[in-house]
């Protein structure tokens, strides 16, 4: 039996599922991902980074013997995952790791908790103490650009992540998302709600919680419901398909217009 799901990804688009993969591991899943060419990555017991090809199904594996967390899949060529105390570890997409760990807190006091990178020399940083966004040059070492204080995060604000997808950072916490331009200037303050998962795709953020699957339109403003014959326990997207993981199975749907 097909079951027919309806999905946004900026075009209203049917999804069917196509195939499923079981991730052949005895740990626990602590992060899932998927990149642009739908090659699969999960973090297990939160030290050891796994990717599994698209094409040949064959897995390889990272580790430097320390916790791994947040896993971002979504730069085409370069993959970042956080180790120990805030450090960022860049990766190629073959788990090769191309450069010295990015180590903070520096020696100006800069101390993100939340990271995004732009490029192979540049990321931008979130510090909640000095609570502004800082364009950091971590093959230099220096500040680059950084915004005005953030007068509109308000005490019980908390932000959980950090997203820069084509010019634009956004700020996301469990009430807003706050949207900048390239220079750090606040362009937009958008109503959020809690959430355990988010990915960002063209004008929408996909975001999981208790609740289910949702999207929110960044230009309306308008939160929708995903309606899925099965809860998740994450998700990712890329340009092509929907990656649901559900008890170390990965359901895959396609995009039928």
């Amino acid at each position: 039996m097909i079951c027919v799901v309806v999905l946004d990804f900026g075009l209203a688009q049917e999804l069917v599922p196509v195939d499923s993969i079981r991730l052949e591991t005895d740990g626990q899943i602590t992060d899932f991902g998927t990149d642009d060419f739908n090659n699969i990555y999960f973090i297990k017991n939160s030290t050891e980074l796994n990717k599994i090809d698209w094409n040949t199904r064959q897995s390889i594996t990272f580790s430097n013997q320390s916790i791994l967390e947040d896993l971002n899949t979504q730069n085409i060529l370069e993959i970042t995952v956080k180790s120990g105390f805030f450090n960022l570890i860049v990766l190629d997409n073959q788990l090769n790791q191309i450069q010295d760990k990015i180590n903070f807190p520096i020696e100006s006091g800069f101390s993100p908790t939340l990271t995004a990178l732009v490029d192979n020399s540049v990321l931008w940083g979130y510090d909640p103490v000095l609570q502004r966004l800082i364009m950091w040059d971590y093959r230099h070492k220096k500040i680059l650009r950084q915004s005005v204080i953030l007068s509109e995060k308000t005490a019980d604000e908390f932000y959980a992540n950090l997203i820069y997808h084509y010019n634009k950072i956004y700020l996301i916490g469990y009430n807003e998302i706050l949207r900048f331009d390239e220079f750090a200037n606040l362009e937009a303050s958008i109503p959020f709600q809690e959430y355990t998962q988010l990915q960002l795709s063209d004008n929408s953020i996909y975001f999981l919680n208790i609740n289910g699957l949702h999207q929110l339109n960044l230009l309306s403003k308008q939160i929708s419901n995903i309606h899925l014959p099965i809860n998740f326990d994450n998700f990712s997207i890329n340009g092509q398909y929907l990656f649901g993981l559900k008890d170390k199975v990965v359901y895959i749907y396609a995009s039928q217009k």
